[in-house]
Parts: structure tokens; sequence; C-alpha cells
């Protein structure tokens, strides 16, 4: 059996015909991806030694899944910002010692960790959108 579904002229009006097979061969993907995820859901819920049978809510169920979403890579900006949040982090704990906050140098040193600990934590975690 082959499955076929129409999309109106009007809404690729403006398509060159690199960019309708572009969409075709898209389309074709996650049709795919959501067989493949209907499937599986629908296995890890049939019960042993009965018939299996994708039903229309699996179908939902794994067209909403989210990794069928598309997933952006991090760029290698947020990987070099989430490696300097978790390192200065560290060094902040490390240096977290009060009998050496005698000395104004240790405290300088604190306080900057802190500050770079904070921002690049704020930073990371309010661009999570745009950072994958």
């Amino acid at each position: 059996m082959k499955i076929e579904f129409d999309i109106s002229d009007d809404k690729i009006v403006n398509f060159s015909l690199g960019a309708k097979n572009e969409l075709v061969h898209q389309s074709q993907r996650i049709a795919s991806d959501i067989v493949d995820e209907a499937s599986r859901i629908e296995a890890s819920r049939r019960i042993y030694d009965t018939n299996s049978e994708v039903t229309q809510s699996n179908v939902i169920e794994a067209a909403n899944q989210p990794r069928m979403m598309v997933v952006k890579k991090k760029t290698w900006w947020t990987k070099v910002v989430q490696i300097a949040s978790f390192i200065s982090s560290l060094i902040m704990g490390s240096l977290l010692d009060t009998d050496k906050f005698k000395d104004v140098s240790h405290v300088i040193w604190f306080i900057i960790m802190t500050f770079i600990a904070i921002g690049t934590t704020i930073y990371v975690t309010f661009n999570q959108d745009n950072n994958g």
C-alpha cells in the first residue's frame, strides 16, 4: 500500500523545482520517522504474544515526540561559555575558604570568579532556545 498526500498549488506557487523536490524528500523523511516512532511506541505497549496494531493515537504521539522536532546543534561559542561556566564555578568553590578571606587578592579573585560563574550560567540558561 502506498500513501500519498496533496499540497495545494497555491501554497507552493513560489517554490522552485529544487525546492519542490526537497519538500518531497523532507516530507518522506519525516513521515518515515513518524512511522518508525509509532511502531516503537506500539511495540513498547503491546502485550506479549498479541497481534501488532499501530493505532491513530500511536501516530499522534509519535508525531508529537520531542525528538521529532529539529534539534539545533550547539555552536562552538555556546560550548565555550558552558565550559567557562563549569570551570569558573569549580574555581569559585575552591576559593571559598573563609580563613583566606583576610587576603585582599584572594577576595578579589573570589569575586571575579563569582561574577564569571553567574554571568556565564545566566547566559547559557536564558539562551537555551537559541543555543540548542
